[in-house]
């Protein structure tokens, strides 16, 4: 299954197109992902720090409900860490205590 995704990405991404001015990586996301035009270190820097901080589900080819997927599972999974972290105190005496 790795070969097959990497082979997907890279008939999309790794491409004669990607070196045409303006190729944008994928049209459908809200922004639009392109290689910066200038070979300037700083401008470069400058290019990155207007990229968005959370990519869209869509630059990865995915639905957009992916992401909620994603955030619901980790709150899950926080939730239940959480949980599981509480002292067992009360009724029968047989949980670890604080310490433990």
């Amino acid at each position: 299954m790795d070969r097959e995704m990497f082979n997907t990405y890279g008939e999309l991404w790794l491409d004669e197109r990607v070196f045409q001015k303006g190729y944008n990586f994928n049209p459908l996301s809200e922004w639009a992902y392109k290689i910066p035009e200038s070979n300037e270190h700083a401008k470069i820097l400058q290019y990155i720090d207007t990229m968005p901080e959370k990519d869209s589900p869509t630059i990865f080819g995915l639905n957009n409900s992916a992401d909620l997927t994603f955030r619901l599972n980790e709150s899950l999974g926080l939730i239940t860490t959480l949980v599981d972290v509480q002292p067992r105190e009360g009724g029968g005496g047989t949980g670890l205590s604080r310490e433990d």
